[in-house]
């Protein structure tokens, strides 16, 4: 839980949203000194996912129902920020920070005065300053906190921003795949630390375990270079027909388990197993890779068993 928490808040970065001042000029000004590539989007047509509706004057009524004045933002959908923030959750929906929650009293002990609750809740604007963008201030001033408004910022490192509020001292480097401890007992903390509950290793099968969430991002929560190396991505989806036949005959061949998702897709444990070995039989097929280098299921080069090269 306590990576969850640390690792997401890094992805919470991702998070901006827009609103309006009179005198918006400075802000074009900026998007004119972007690169070429990564200026505005679509300005002159129809919103889409691809619009940047950021340092312009001209995408304000996307959040707000009218022209803020008073200190009244008038905020649309009664200033619920996964609304307002959607386009952030469409394209963040792998490891977002959670919001909408109470943080609890320790934190709050510790949260600096100048991150904002949402009716005593969490929310994208507790950690992005997104009002930045709308002050009357310098150009420069809009960038203070960096390209994501990040309050206290520009951090050299993200975590900083996640000490603000998380107790530095409880958060410790750890291996989920080192799951004996020194007497060799399973530790059962570190099983729940991907499973619902502890799974029988005597009896259950890959069907009969559940797990926390999806298998992907359970990985990439510490896997996260896996997941930019092509290799890695092309293989998280269904088989072919001729390949799902290959893995089929493999598991027949070897006497091991190749297990896809619910959804009959490759994910990261089909072809690697996450478990210490000693932590399922060894006469068990679910055994099969653990302790192995990379922890490949299959022995020798483990494309050519499913691939025809």
């Amino acid at each position: 839980m306590r990576r969850f928490v640390i690792s997401t808040i890094i992805i919470l970065g991702g998070f901006s949203y827009s609103c309006y001042q009179k005198d918006i000029a400075p802000l074009d000004q900026i998007d004119q000194q972007r690169p070429v590539q990564q200026r505005l989007k679509g300005e002159s047509g129809a919103v889409t996912d691809d619009t940047n509706v950021h340092y312009t004057g001209k995408y304000c009524m996307v959040c707000h129902e009218q022209t803020p004045q008073n200190g009244n933002k008038f905020l649309k959908y009664e200033e619920d920020y996964k609304q307002l923030c959607r386009c952030h959750y469409r394209t963040a929906a792998r490891d977002k920070h959670p919001s909408d929650v109470e943080p609890p009293k320790e934190f709050k002990k510790r949260m600096p005065k100048d991150f904002p609750l949402q009716k005593g809740k969490m929310a994208c604007i507790t950690c992005h300053d997104v009002f930045a963008q709308c002050r009357d201030s310098k150009t420069k001033d809009v960038f203070a906190g960096g390209p994501n408004f990040l309050r206290g910022g520009p951090y050299k490192k993200l975590t900083t921003l996640c000490y603000k509020c998380h107790d530095k001292t409880k958060f410790k480097k750890f291996n989920p795949h080192k799951q004996f401890d020194e007497n060799r007992e399973i530790i059962a903390r570190i099983c729940l630390y991907c499973h619902k509950k502890v799974p029988d290793v005597t009896k259950d099968e890959f069907k009969d375990v559940t797990l926390i969430g999806d298998l992907e991002p359970l990985c990439m929560r510490c896997h996260k270079k896996a997941d930019n190396k092509t290799l890695h991505a092309r293989h998280l989806r269904k088989p072919s027909d001729k390949v799902l036949a290959r893995i089929k005959q493999m598991e027949i061949e070897f006497g091991i388990v190749l297990p896809l998702n619910d959804d009959g897709k490759i994910t990261c444990a089909t072809c690697h197993n996450p478990h210490e070995e000693g932590v399922i039989p060894a006469e068990r097929a679910g055994a099969k890779g653990a302790g192995k280098q990379h922890r490949h299921r299959l022995p020798g080069n483990i494309c050519t068993k499913c691939h025809q090269m």
